[in-house]
């Protein structure tokens, strides 16, 4: 057994990018707060294989469930409407402007989110459904849990980017942070400053499709 540890250590010496370490990053607010929702992601040059996958982005008692859906460049992203009512799903971001008109059900074919960015989604019938699609450019990424947690199995980097809906006004900008505190658990923590929460309606979609 001693020679095996002998021999891990060696290797992990000699090429430290193929072993990887987990790494945990909590996100926390202004008020030290957790941060939910929040999209984390590191530079890669690993390509990831969940672009075969097609991703659900369902709507569920008028919300889109999830709220926040990461997916990878070129992957496929299906719209499911599991509510007994019909919505109408648009969106006018420039990764992916869209819109499935009003409909029940699934509808017949997935679109396709082949280039990188944060495509904002809303319902013209029901103004308060806002959701988020995070089309990452093959970075590591992850969406944080209610405790602001998100948990990787890579060397710890010097500098993550973050996103968060209220990183900024227009709800698609993110920020690079470095990483430099770590708690008495072994836990990176970074603190952003968020917005104040404003519930606001989505434009309409008529002004651009017609």
């Amino acid at each position: 057994m001693g020679k095996i540890i002998h021999a891990f250590l060696l290797f992990a010496i000699m090429f430290p990018s193929i072993v990887c370490a987990q790494i945990k990053i909590q996100l926390l607010d202004q008020d030290n707060q957790p941060v939910s929702q929040a999209v984390i992601s590191i530079p890669s040059e690993i390509v990831s294989d969940s672009v075969a996958q097609t991703a659900i982005m369902d709507q569920v008692n008028k919300q889109f469930v999830p709220h926040v859906l990461l997916v990878n460049q070129g992957q496929l992203v299906s719209f499911p409407n599991s509510d007994d009512i019909r919505h109408h799903v648009y969106s006018f971001s420039e990764p992916k402007p869209f819109e499935i008109k009003l409909y029940r059900g699934t509808p017949i074919a997935p679109g396709l989110f082949d280039k990188p960015g944060i495509v904002i989604l809303g319902c013209n019938v029901h103004d308060r459904m806002v959701g988020y699609i995070y089309v990452t450019d093959n970075s590591i990424a992850s969406v944080t849990d209610e405790n602001g947690m998100a948990v990787f199995e890579v060397q710890a980097p010097k500098e993550v980017k973050i996103w968060h809906s209220r990183l900024s006004e227009s709800a698609d900008k993110s920020i690079s942070m470095p990483l430099v505190k770590r708690n008495d658990e072994g836990v990176w923590q970074i603190t952003i400053n968020l917005r104040p929460l404003v519930v606001k309606a989505p434009r309409k979609f008529k002004a651009r499709f017609n």
